[in-house]
């Protein structure tokens, strides 16, 4: 492909990152990656990692070779991972044989979902189309509809699924693998980490993503007026025909959006993912490399790679259906660490937004401090996280990512 390429200039960022869960207190990850981003033939983000760790971190058996190599082979060997693709598939296979090369006994778990957060939105949308198109001949169902897929509509982006179970599902799947407690298990880790990948779409453009969540927001607000004129309209008597054409601007905006989401569907591209997400993967599986030589004391970790995030969070919420891991256990989700400063994430969700664990942070916070690790310490409020299921049923969960200039 011709498309220009991103300039990441080397030295970029240190990531830093510990996991050493040490019995029921303080627990670190430490990763260093050494980031550089090349130009190419299509717009992928390149990772230069190089090792610069001490000798007792290499002893402790951090490769950052090794940890570029995941990233290359994912991102441009696999390369685009759709969810629910035949290559999201393949890199599951890959995660699953590294694993297994460390002799974790490591399963995949196979479970249905939708393909892209496309058709599950966009089927919402053309909902409340259809409650502009019926109100003014039956407002008490016009209104109904609305209500109904408002809640659908706020349910689905607080990663609670409603409606997206009446759109048609493929196979994807977890790859999962427990590192036992040497001792008696005290406490319980779950660190998480989305290997598939995303669709291109206009509004994840470099100049429009910017705006992302202004934009959102004003989605929000044309729902929200639809159903109150309409609630006006069934429970008042101010014109129903007034009240039905002040929500045209509403309804119009809505159309826009559905086509935006179609062009989504038939234009883009599947991207390569290198930041988002063979980052987070490539941290996993050298923490598995690590927790492989030295199993932590009384700490059981479990390592989840998570399939079909980007449609919408399912490997995530199908784990916590097959598993209901008890409600104290920790979750720290690793998800765009290639790219800016290093980010422990302090609140999670676009709409009712869910603060992270106190205790994760202040535990990030004594690493960061202790290692003389760069590290902010800032809320996501975008779309949502592996980490924002957790977040949203009252796991105590932390997200690190990697932020630039425009924290995104």
């Amino acid at each position: 492909m011709s498309s220009p390429l991103f300039q990441i200039h080397s030295n970029l960022i240190l990531l830093q990152i510990t996991i050493l869960i040490l019995h029921s207190s303080l627990f670190h990850l430490l990763i260093f990656l050494n980031i550089k981003k090349r130009r190419n033939s299509y717009p992928l983000v390149v990772f230069k990692l190089r090792t610069q760790c001490k000798n007792t971190e290499k002893n402790r058996g951090f490769n950052m070779s090794q940890a570029y190599n995941h990233v290359k082979f994912l991102a441009e060997e696999i390369g685009p991972r759709g969810s629910c693709t035949t290559q999201e598939r393949k890199a599951a296979d890959y995660i699953k044989d590294e694993l297994e090369k460390m002799s974790f006994e490591t399963k995949g778990e196979e479970f249905k979902a939708v393909t892209s957060f496309s058709w599950v939105f966009g089927f919402i949308y053309l909902l409340f189309i259809i409650s502009a198109l019926i109100f003014p001949s039956t407002p008490n169902w016009g209104f109904i509809l609305a209500l109904f897929t408002f809640l659908g509509f706020y349910l689905e982006s607080s990663t609670f699924p409603l409606l997206s179970r009446l759109i048609p599902k493929k196979s994807s799947q977890n790859i999962i693998a427990t590192v036992p407690a040497r001792s008696k298990t005290i406490r319980k880790v779950i660190v998480t980490a989305h290997y598939d990948t995303s669709r291109s779409a206009l509004s994840f453009s470099p100049k429009m993503v910017k705006s992302f969540r202004r934009t959102y927001l004003l989605m929000v607000g044309a729902m929200s007026i639809q159903v109150i004129l309409y609630a006006l309209g069934v429970f008042t008597n101010i014109s129903r025909n007034l009240l039905w054409a002040l929500s045209l601007p509403s309804v119009i905006y809505l159309f826009l959006t559905l086509i935006l989401l179609a062009h989504r569907e038939l234009a883009g591209e599947y991207t390569p993912g290198a930041n988002d997400n063979a980052s987070g993967v490539a941290v996993l599986l050298e923490v598995a490399k690590v927790l492989a030589r030295f199993p932590l004391l009384t700490t059981t970790v479990t390592l989840v790679a998570t399939g079909a995030e980007e449609s919408g969070t399912n490997g995530a919420l199908n784990f916590l259906r097959s598993h209901h891991p008890p409600k104290d256990t920790f979750i720290i989700n690793l998800d765009n660490l290639g790219i800016g400063k290093l980010t422990a994430v302090t609140q999670e969700g676009i709409l009712g937004a869910k603060n992270s664990s106190l205790e994760l942070l202040s535990f990030a916070e004594s690493t960061a401090e202790e290692k003389k690790i760069d590290l902010q310490f800032l809320p996501y409020n975008l779309l949502t996280t592996d980490g924002t299921v957790f977040l949203m049923r009252g796991y105590p969960t932390m997200t690190l990512m990697a932020f630039d200039q425009e924290q995104l």
